[in-house]
């Protein structure tokens, strides 16, 4: 049964008995992913954040090819077909099985089945993952256009955004060092015409 995503937003009933309160999802509707946090870490640096994830049959892309430079991430299928493309190869994954993979490495994920699919997973270490997310969810929820991932399409926002959480992922379609300068140069312009990282209505 899928749980509900945050108060008033369009999504299916919670189940009886949940322990969680809605400060604990965040949704982001054009990308059909809603993620339920359940494990954060006492000390962000070293401990891993847990999380549960659904992503809609329909519209759920996924995230664009990427790389986190210093966290391995994992997912195990709850329910529903997992693809993943990790380092070239490409994988489908079913309910009980896991997939694992390395800081620095390339990958993707998606909804490859036709019904909805849900994930447990996390991030290790947890770092500042779950404020990037809170951020980037909260703006495609609010209307800030967005790419089918969920990602802000305004690249002077995302410099600015990407200047504070530069520790949380890169794109793999580019060389780090030409994103980095991109950021760098793009950044301070993005300041200049307004756009901050304060986002105090979406940080925990």
């Amino acid at each position: 049964m899928t749980p509900r995503a945050p108060a008033g937003e369009d999504s299916p009933g919670r189940p009886t008995g949940t322990p969680y309160v809605d400060d604990d999802w965040v949704r982001s509707p054009p990308a059909g992913k809603t993620v339920l946090f359940t494990d954060r870490p006492d000390d962000p640096d070293r401990d891993p954040l847990g999380f549960e994830m659904w992503l809609d049959a329909d519209g759920a892309h996924g995230p664009m090819r990427h790389v986190h430079p210093e966290q391995d991430e994992f997912f195990e299928v709850v329910d529903g077909r997992l693809g993943v493309f990790h380092e070239g190869t490409t994988t489908e994954y079913g309910p009980g099985q896991r997939v694992e993979i390395p800081a620095g490495d390339e990958h993707r994920f998606w909804n490859a089945g036709p019904t909805e699919l849900h994930l447990r997973g996390g991030v290790d270490p947890g770092l500042r993952t779950e404020t990037f997310m809170r951020i980037t969810y909260g703006l495609a929820r609010d209307g800030e256009p967005v790419t089918p991932s969920g990602m802000p399409l305004n690249l002077l926002r995302v410099a600015v955004l990407l200047d504070e959480f530069d520790d949380m992922l890169y794109l793999a379609g580019a060389p780090v060092w030409l994103q980095r300068l991109g950021v760098e140069l793009a950044a301070p312009v993005g300041r200049l015409l307004g756009y901050d990282n304060e986002y105090r209505e979406y940080r925990p």
